[in-house]
């Protein structure tokens, strides 16, 4: 996967693509360039609401059945999308139809928030059993560290990603109560509706962090939960 510097060199890395060059882009204050990033990217959302670890950059390349990614790779464009709105106001962007890939390939424009309303609901669901950290998935950060078990997949929470998904949540709740002062009508309120449980989500998800992952008041790099309810704390 490359950055926005190689777009025709290989596939977009969808977190190579929010990450840095978002904060560049923001940075030099080039919200035009930007704001086609963010649309770019939410149209390479599957349409069951996660992102592929990358994807083609001309949508003519797009192609049906978008494969997994590492845990992580939700919350980096939700973040974008928080911290693009945060710097903008941006009310426009809601009036937006954006695609999402499917089996079939692309589907038909859809509202910005639809697209947020699918990512929230993976996020919410994509959690270690009985706790609001999030899974390991196919793996964080850091690609060496990919899981050999299933249920490594399941039962891992990386710190680093449960710190990201805080983050992410939050800004995305101050950014939608910002902009629906702006908007119209039903829009209006999804966007003030939505707010209410991403920051639930990250409120829920910090106390976990604090209550389960911080033992001897060092926070682990991971923690592996078992059925029996105890808690290995890796890299620690």
């Amino acid at each position: 996967p490359r950055g926005l510097e190689q777009s025709t060199g290989g596939a977009w890395g969808t977190r190579d693509v929010c990450q840095g060059p978002v904060g560049l882009l923001i940075a030099l204050g080039q919200t035009a360039p930007l704001r086609d990033v963010i649309i770019r990217v939410f149209r390479a959302q599957n349409a069951r609401g996660d992102w592929p670890q990358s994807f083609e950059f001309y949508p003519r390349e797009f192609r049906g059945g978008q494969n997994d990614s590492h845990g992580d790779v939700i919350f980096w464009p939700v973040l974008a999308l928080a911290e693009y709105l945060a710097v903008t106001g941006d009310a426009s962007l809601f009036a937006e139809q954006i695609s999402f890939i499917d089996d079939h390939g692309t589907t038909t424009g859809e509202p910005l928030l639809e697209h947020v309303r699918r990512a929230l609901a993976i996020i919410k669901t994509s959690t270690v059993p009985g706790t609001p950290l999030p899974a390991y998935g196919h793996g964080d950060w850091n690609d060496s560290l990919q899981p050999a078990d299933p249920q490594l997949a399941a039962r891992l929470a990386s710190t680093w990603t449960a710190t990201l998904k805080v983050q992410a949540l939050r800004a995305l709740a101050g950014s939608l109560r910002t902009v629906s002062s702006l908007l119209e009508g039903q829009t209006a309120v999804d966007a003030a509706r939505f707010a209410h449980p991403s920051e639930r989500m990250a409120g829920g998800t910090a106390e976990a962090m604090r209550r389960l992952l911080i033992r001897d008041g060092v926070l682990a790099g991971y923690g592996l939960f078992a059925d029996d309810g105890s808690i290995e704390h890796l890299v620690h």
